[in-house]
């Protein structure tokens, strides 16, 4: 990582980070709390499993999205093509969370139908919308970590679309969105698997 995107990746996680985790947290309690739907035969087990292996993938994919922003030979289309796969990822992940998790059902349905405007989208739009829910459902806080799993993997594509030449800036911005997406997983993870 060059000395400067590294500086920044710094100020991110001091500065930036506690804030957008303080309004992503929940409790043990909290999580425990949470209505979900009872796995109670095979299919839904295995379900629950092929879920698991998943987020697992999810978060390989994104650690080396991240890894690869060090890369000075860093190409777009490999960036593209890790978004794209954790979008991919993300969207089977919903399946499973929509099941789980039914008062998410309508949030995490129309957060998907994101995907379909995505080439035309405005980063402000995206982050208004999306990010900020302004597009979405009232929805529990329980249903936001699943829906970021997406949407951060969304804003990386427009994020490169906006600027192809990968400039420190927007390496610096893809760092941001990947790894505050990585802090969501274990959250997903207790949501909708255990």
């Amino acid at each position: 990582m060059s000395k400067p995107l590294f500086i920044i990746a710094i100020i991110n996680l001091v500065i930036m980070e506690p804030t957008v985790f303080a309004s992503a947290t929940m409790t043990q309690d909290e999580i425990k709390n949470v209505n979900r739907v009872d796995v109670v035969n095979d299919k839904e087990r295995q379900q629950l499993s092929i879920t698991a292996g998943l987020l697992a993938n999810y978060e390989i994919v994104a650690k080396k999205l991240v890894a690869n922003l060090e890369n000075d030979a860093l190409e777009l289309n490999q960036i593209n093509r890790q978004a794209s796969e954790l979008l991919a990822i993300s969207e089977n992940i919903f399946d499973t969370a929509r099941f789980r998790l039914p008062q998410c059902d309508e949030y995490l349905a129309k957060t998907l139908e994101l995907k379909t405007n995505l080439h035309n989208m405005s980063h402000e739009k995206l982050e208004k919308d999306y990010h900020l829910d302004g597009a979405l459902p009232k929805a529990p806080g329980e249903c936001y970590h699943t829906k970021d799993l997406f949407v951060h993997a969304a804003t990386v594509l427009v994020l490169t679309r906006d600027d192809p030449s990968l400039s420190e800036t927007t390496k610096t911005s893809i760092n941001a969105e990947i790894t505050e997406v990585l802090a969501h997983t274990e959250y997903v993870r207790q949501l909708v698997i255990y």
